[in-house]
């Protein structure tokens, strides 16, 4: 009799080891699976990804300006349109009109005044020049805005 319960609980002790053992390896070396969120029937669709905007870039224009104390120069701006990536084809169509409107418009009217040492900030007033002829040519809303990103002058 003695036997059959060191038997018994030899096994007992053996399927617990087993069980023991596979407790562990399923906790601890297993792969991880991830748990699938259940869809909620009333969450709003996700948001579409963001479109990053297009630079459209002009060719230089000329400009004058009148630095302080100095008599007016001729500079050179550098401009670009941030346009909706579904505007640009509008855009490049009609660009030879936008072209021809911004050089009219930037030899209209007076020297722009600035300091004796500027900076393209200092000529930020062109892009709000540029704004209305823009938008005549092409339409509210279909140009963001119009950078200048840079300005050449001429050495003295």
């Amino acid at each position: 009799m003695r036997k059959i319960i060191l038997i018994v609980v030899g096994l007992i002790v053996l399927a617990s080891l087993a069980g023991g053992g596979f407790a562990v390896y399923m906790f601890v070396f297993a792969p991880k699976q991830q748990e699938q969120p259940v869809a909620d029937t009333n969450d709003p669709p996700p948001e579409a990804p963001v479109k990053r905007p297009a630079f459209i870039p002009l060719e230089p224009f000329s400009v004058y300006v009148v630095p302080e104390g100095q008599k007016p120069r001729e500079v050179m701006v550098i401009l670009h349109l941030e346009v909706p990536p579904d505007n640009v084809p509008l855009v490049n169509e009609r660009m030879h009109m936008v072209r021809d409107r911004y050089i009219r418009e930037l030899l209209r009217g007076d020297p722009i005044a600035v300091p004796s040492r500027f900076t393209s900030k200092d000529l930020f007033v062109l892009r709000d020049r540029l704004r209305g002829p823009t938008e005549e040519i092409l339409g509210k809303g279909v140009v963001t805005q119009v950078l200048l990103l840079n300005i050449i002058t001429q050495l003295k």
